[in-house]
């Protein structure tokens, strides 16, 4: 695009980004140009950029049970009023499952933050290292507990989200996630 309209890259940069820097002229034909190209942004490249992939990770154990589902209903909804997306997962209540996903997502960069809720098995024999993993990468999670009691110290510092209903509670994670989310990220540029 910057040979085609003998700009800089900086300025075709700038221009796609609407800065204040470049004349409404300038940006106007840099949009034409992206528009006749069908240009789209990479947004793998942006997230490097910003520290951000504005994509959060959720590991719900049944979407076949009604509080999961509600649940992932009111992430969905609340995730999408402040500009995210989600990359959902269900473990089918398989343990492996469980590891596989947490392992996926907390070690591809690809997701700002994860909401998770383990299967019963993981909360009775307290194999809890796939999460403690989490922690430890720095990686901001909230817990939805769904009546499980859950002793992990590990669970506790994550935030746990608990109602009764299931899209509040999805409510209530995404707040509580996006809140850890800015905090990390102001203690990232501090």
């Amino acid at each position: 695009m910057a040979t085609i309209l003998e700009l800089s890259i900086s300025t075709v940069s700038k221009a796609l980004n609407n800065s204040p820097e470049i004349s409404i002229a300038t940006k106007n034909k840099v949009h034409q140009v992206a528009k006749s190209l069908n240009y789209k942004p990479n947004v793998i490249a942006a997230a490097l950029r910003n520290r951000r992939s504005l994509i959060l990770g959720v590991i719900l154990p049944d979407l076949k049970d009604a509080f999961f589902l509600d649940s992932l209903i009111g992430i969905t909804e609340e995730s999408s009023k402040n500009d995210y997306k989600i990359m959902v997962y269900q473990s089918c209540n398989d343990y492996k499952k469980e590891i596989a996903y947490t392992k996926l997502l907390s070690e591809s960069n690809i997701i700002d933050g994860l909401i998770f809720s383990s299967i019963k098995e993981t909360v009775t024999s307290k194999k809890v290292a796939h999460i403690k993993s989490i922690t430890e990468k720095g990686l901001p999670v909230v817990y939805i507990k769904n009546n499980i009691k859950f002793s992990s110290d590990e669970v506790q510092q994550s935030s746990a989200c608990s109602q009764k209903d299931g899209f509040k509670t999805g409510q209530c994670c995404v707040k509580k996630l996006l809140r850890k989310i800015e905090n990390e990220q102001l203690n990232l540029s501090a």
